[in-house]
């Protein structure tokens, strides 16, 4: 695919991502002589129908969207049953990246980066746009500082008869609602959960819900509540805390209803960290019950057993005024019912809140810290101690060595109680499995891309040499280095040897004195690859190449990285200028001020004649030149 020219327009230049539907390559725009990404759907995929549609379905529902945060779409094509889409090349990391690089972000980091995806989110909903696919993957970073949402790969017009998802929910599942779990109906209330867990990640450095599986994940997402980002990071002040907890409500109707809506608490959090928001109210009429009023004209009649007094009004009979015997009874008997039920009511309390006092007092341990520490010791240390570690699951891909412990529940810290009856509390842990060790397969003609993805989900390290090959294709393997059959494990390095054809060469073009984007251009259209980029100090003006590490009008292989050093602007210079002393009287006090600085100051005897002074600054510079605390001459000094 590399150096394959789409449309007689777009070159490409070398792949930059691959996901689960599509290949994404760096191109050069030879129309627009601009830097271009181009999305290239599988062949496997591109003879599916549904898989096809959700490409064409991206395209047209991206197109629509104009904003700084959001990744542009430029064009659409096909050509020789390659279906692409045209992006803005944008440089930079993902913040799946910038997150696992820094490990945690600071809580006004994590503001200002989710009121981005914020804006991004509420411009795509206005043009009735859901991208359903929020995740850090898909959100990049730029060098400034500038976050860009791109792959709507699953976005889809949301009409006023919203599409549901069923079958198959798209996307990641640490990042899904609850509605998309459960493949029912979603909407832009689905991207504002989504965004809560990208922040979420971002402030704690950890996911909400973990799983072994897919669909533990999916189930943790409908049924369990997430522990406060709090519990993880004590720095995150009470509304950031508040704002990610609404965002990721189970119940759409307790989200906010908006990303407009999530935008304003984010931008009132940013200025007041600790202001409390109200809960979401709902009009609950529909559920009070009404009371019938008494109406006026509804008459009570008097029994024949009441008596009429002059003023119309009824009181009871003689017959009502003596009171049954039977009815004492059982009053007294109610009374006495009441009081027993009040006291067991008491002593129950008082068994809850002082269980000393009934000699059954619950045991009460703080969890330890047992991550980092070997399962087999703290299994045995804490075995008399009221702690029952056992182990939840085995992490075969981990770093540490093989029973380790990784994390454990209940968290180091958390005060719990021993129930009567039991001997101790369980801890459960997950430990390490140590590296798990792979024999090398022999990848000879194999495919590059192919083969280097299949290392790295070993956890292995690629890394690529270009070599000519008169037997074997562009872009198929000669051999690895350590060979087949080798054993090897996650974190080791596998170099490849990629056969780059069968040696076509170029002319190097002389790149010194070009800016370095005038360079990379003509790399790209010579079809040569970027290679490292170093500054060094040089009296030249910065960012202009000053050394490339090809000489210039030599031949080149094609697709050879080139590395360039470039110009940090000119350091500081140093001269010695000569100072000549008045002949017309004895003594003279002569200063010497450069930019309003002061760099000499002395009394010279005529007999000197003239003297020297080091003078230092960058290009040309002027001294102001003094005798007798009066302005002789200016001088201008080239560096």
């Amino acid at each position: 695919m590399i150096g394959k020219i789409l449309s007689g327009r777009y070159e490409i230049i070398e792949e930059i991502g691959n996901g689960g539907m599509a290949q994404v390559f760096k191109a050069r725009c030879r129309l627009l002589n601009r830097f271009v990404a181009v999305k290239i759907l599988r062949p496997e995929f591109a003879s599916d129908g549904e898989f096809l549609a959700r490409f064409k379905t991206e395209a047209q529902a991206a197109a629509a969207l104009s904003h700084n945060n959001i990744v542009s779409i430029y064009d659409v094509g096909r050509e020789d049953g390659l279906e692409y889409i045209v992006m803005e090349y944008v440089e930079g990391m993902t913040l799946k990246e910038y997150i696992k690089e820094n490990k945690m972000l600071s809580w006004q980091q994590t503001v200002d980066f989710a009121i981005q995806i914020c804006h991004a989110l509420s411009s795509a909903h206005k043009n009735g746009i859901v991208h359903r696919d929020i995740k850090p993957q898909n959100i990049i970073l730029t060098p400034e500082g500038v976050l860009k949402v791109t792959d709507f790969g699953i976005a889809r017009a949301a009409t006023a008869s919203s599409v549901t998802i069923t079958g198959n929910t798209m996307g990641s599942v640490h990042y899904l609602s609850p509605e998309q779990a459960r493949g029912g109906y979603t909407d832009a209330k689905s991207d504002i959960y989504s965004l809560g867990i990208v922040m979420y990640e971002m402030v704690t450095g950890r996911l909400p819900f973990e799983g072994e599986t897919p669909v533990t994940v999916a189930i943790k997402q409908i049924q369990e509540k997430p522990v406060s980002p709090k519990e993880y990071n004590i720095a995150v002040p009470l509304a950031v805390e508040t704002i990610i907890l609404k965002a990721m409500n189970k119940d759409q109707s307790m989200r906010y209803q908006s990303a407009g809506e999530m935008l304003s608490d984010l931008e009132k959090a940013r200025t007041n960290p600790n202001i409390a928001f109200k809960p979401r109210e709902f009009d609950t009429t529909d559920i009070t019950k009404k009371i019938p009023l008494v109406k006026a004209d509804d008459k009570v009649t008097p029994s024949a057993d009441t008596k009429k007094i002059n003023t119309g009004a009824y009181v009871a009979s003689e017959k009502e005024g003596a009171m049954k015997k039977s009815d004492k009874k059982a009053i007294i008997w109610a009374i006495i019912t009441s009081i027993i039920i009040v006291g067991a009511l008491i002593i129950g309390s008082l068994a809850v809140v002082f269980p000393d006092i009934f000699g059954g007092r619950t045991n009460e341990i703080t969890i330890p810290d047992l991550t980092n520490k070997s399962y087999e010791d703290v299994k045995e240390q804490y075995a008399g101690q009221g702690i029952i570690v056992t182990v939840a699951r085995t992490d075969n891909d981990s770093e540490k060595e093989a029973g380790t412990i990784l994390s454990q529940d209940p968290k180091a810290g958390k005060i719990v109680k021993i129930p009567s009856g039991q001997d101790g509390i369980s801890v459960e842990v997950v430990i390490s499995g140590g590296k798990k060790e792979y024999i090398l397969a022999n990848y000879e003609k194999k495919g590059f891309i192919e083969t280097k993805l299949e290392l790295e989900s070993f956890g292995i390290v690629v890394s690529e040499q270009r070599e000519e090959s008169d037997n074997i294709a562009e872009g198929m393997i000669i051999r690895t280095v350590p060979g087949a059959n080798t054993r090897v494990k996650a974190g080791d390095t596998v170099t490849l040897f990629v056969s780059s054809g069968a040696g076509d060469t170029v002319i190097m073009p002389n790149l010194v004195g070009l800016n370095v984007q005038q360079a990379k251009m003509m790399i790209a259209e010579n079809k040569l690859l970027e290679g490292t980029v170093t500054e060094a100090d040089s009296d030249k003006a910065k960012g202009i190449v000053i050394k490339q590490s090809h000489e210039a009008n030599t031949n080149v292989k094609t697709y050879e990285r080139i590395d360039l050093t470039i110009s940090r602007g000119p350091g500081l210079q140093t001269k010695f200028v000569g100072i000549s002393v008045p002949q017309n009287k004895p003594t003279t006090r002569v200063k010497v001020v450069q930019n309003g600085a002061v760099i000499h100051d002395a009394v010279h005897r005529a007999s000197e004649v003239a003297f020297d002074i080091p003078v230092t600054g960058i290009g040309t510079v002027g001294l102001e030149l003094y005798y007798d605390g009066i302005l002789d001459r200016t001088l201008m000094v080239d560096l």
